[in-house]
């Protein structure tokens, strides 16, 4: 190994309940998983053994926490997520019903469009006079009952995502349906959204209602959208997706995307899976500033590598899922600890300069991904639906340098789409590392509930503080950002990755609806889908800024921790489980 990794007491308490085996440490565990994933590699499963065990276990990459968890186990998938598709008859709402629990109790969440099922009070044929249909929510309420007695995975809850298109006649029910507090506590809710709709909203025409061709009225499309918003301020749902970027998929020509998962970060087909992992970019940093970009293209190759051999080795419960994992071999490469690669070069989250080497660093990451995805289909070949002509045609395609998009014509490309931006809740508890692409939530903190009270304060906080230093302009958290540094952030990573991008964006108490409507309108056009907190917008909100007095008065006490707990970051972001 190339250094000797000691997991803090948080992160060792973490990976202990959830990933260890029983007698494992943070060496045996890696072991483990780079021992049954280079299974896949055959004849060199020893090199790629070794590979792999040192890139995870110095997390220059961290994979999902499925795969560390259940890689090896007699039982468990590899994949962290789903989406399952319904359709609007008893059996196949049952269907969904049936493989939901299945892959809840394998510890993957599911997404669904609900789109398909006919709106509440529709008459039901077939079924006498004076049957009619109870409506999506109420089918999606059950689904939600069926996931509050499911032990995910054996150590986390079901996690679901719903998603229904603005068009359809329930729209305006579903849009409410988390209003009443506890109630779909199972399940994200999302609103399909276009960009004919976005245009209606900006020129305030009418909004037609449509299910099977059939028209159930019109209103307002600004009503509707001022009602998303509205909600959004008040209780953080539901969150948007924007169809017309999602469906721009690489697979758009043989498996169009219907829905996300859970938290958002992969637009998938019916059944189709979440294959995913993180780089640690503050691990790239040579000395205190600069990138090393040859490490960093080392690690993405084999990174790429690890996920798709993950495909070979899955034990699948369903055999749809089998079907379409090998039939597009999509993974998900994405990034954590930005805002730490980020204090490294001392830039300020979503400012200018910072936003110029956000790009420069994703646009990278993205040609490494597609270059070693050639290499693969050279070695072991393109993924089985893969037609040049086709693929060459997609949008995200034509947007890549001239040399990969020939190779790809020449040579194939091993998975359909290689990237997706995760939220990593509980893994980057592991690196000791910010979430995704979010910034810094908070530079110190106090988090009280009814049992007990714990103050964090962040490592270079603490430092500046006992050294009574200034505060640099480039160490910030949420609370000194403006929206748009959050937008601009996700609207320049979002352009560089060919799945989505998984990030909360966090707005100042008093925030209004006219002010996120400015926003959104704007924004929501370069993005794949959008989820929005407004400061103390839920109820029970447990964590509270410090002062910067505050904080040196908890740190003379010595009362402090520098570390997160899993319970900092579900509070924090109320969230998915990586």
């Amino acid at each position: 190994m190339s250094k000797g990794i000691e997991l803090s007491e948080n992160a060792f308490q973490v990976a202990k309940s959830r990933y260890f085996m029983e007698g494992e440490d943070w060496d045996k565990c890696t072991y483990r998983v780079a021992d049954i994933v280079s299974g896949a590699e055959g004849g060199k499963k020893n090199e790629y053994r070794e590979k792999f065990h040192e890139m995870l276990y110095n997390m220059d990459f961290i994979c999902g926490g499925r795969i560390l968890r259940n890689a090896g186990r007699p039982k468990g998938s590899l994949f962290n997520c789903y989406v399952l598709p319904i359709g609007d008859s008893i059996d196949e709402i049952g269907q969904f019903y049936k493989e939901s629990l299945m892959l809840w109790s394998e510890g993957g969440g599911v997404g669904c469009n609900f789109s398909p099922l006919r709106p509440k009070g529709d008459p039901v044929l077939g079924k006498g006079e004076g049957a009619y249909a109870s409506g999506l929510v109420s089918f999606l309420t059950v689904s939600d009952y069926a996931a509050a007695v499911i032990q995910s995975g054996g150590h986390r809850r079901a996690a679901a995502l719903a998603c229904v298109n603005v068009s359809h006649p329930e729209v305006l029910d579903f849009i409410d349906a988390k209003l009443e507090d506890g109630r779909l506590s199972y399940y994200n809710i999302s609103v399909g959204i276009n960009n004919e709709f976005l245009e209606a909203v900006e020129l305030d025409s009418d909004w037609e209602f449509k299910f099977k061709h059939r028209s159930y009225g019109k209103m307002k499309a600004r009503d509707i959208w001022n009602k998303m918003l509205k909600n959004m301020v008040e209780c953080a749902e539901p969150g948007l997706l924007n169809f017309s970027n999602l469906t721009k998929n690489n697979s758009y020509y043989y498996d169009p995307i219907v829905s996300c998962n859970p938290c958002g970060e992969a637009p998938l087909e019916p059944h189709g899976i979440c294959d995913l992992g993180s780089l640690v970019l503050r691990n790239f940093i040579t000395g205190n500033v600069n990138t090393n970009w040859r490490k960093l293209e080392n690690t993405i190759e084999l990174a790429v590598r690890f996920l798709d051999d993950v495909i070979d080795i899955n034990k699948y419960v369903l055999k749809e899922n089998d079907i379409k994992a090998h039939n597009s071999r999509r993974i998900g490469l994405g990034v954590m600890s930005l805002a730490e690669f980020l204090f490294a070069k001392q830039l300020r989250y979503g400012s200018e300069k910072a936003i110029g080497e956000v790009e420069r660093t994703m646009k990278f990451i993205r040609d490494c991904v597609y270059q070693s995805l050639i290499k693969l289909a050279v070695e072991k070949g393109a993924f089985p639906k893969f037609e040049p002509v086709a693929y060459g045609k997609s949008s995200f395609i034509r947007k890549l340098p001239v040399h990969l998009r020939m190779d790809i014509k020449e040579k194939g490309i091993r998975c359909v789409t290689g990237l997706a931006i995760a939220p990593t809740g509980t893994v980057s508890l592991l690196a000791e590392s910010t979430s995704g692409i979010e910034p810094l939530f908070a530079k110190a903190y106090n988090r009280s509930d009814r049992v007990s009270s714990r103050v964090y304060v962040h490592p270079l906080y603490k430092s500046f503080l006992e050294s009574n230093e200034p505060i640099p302009d480039w160490f910030v958290d949420t609370y000194d950002l403006k929206p748009q540094d959050h937008f601009e952030t996700q609207s320049i990573v979002q352009k560089y990755v060919d799945g989505a991008v998984s990030k909360t964006i966090n707005l100042p108490a008093g925030t209004t609806v006219d002010d996120l409507s400015k926003l959104l309108l704007e924004y929501i056009k370069d993005l794949k889908g959008t989820t929005l907190y407004v400061d103390g917008s839920r109820k029970g909100q447990i964590i509270s800024r410090l002062t910067r007095e505050e904080a040196l008065e908890h740190l003379k006490k010595n009362n402090v921790s520098t570390s997160l707990t899993e319970s900092d970051i579900k509070c924090i972001d109320d969230s998915c489980e990586i």
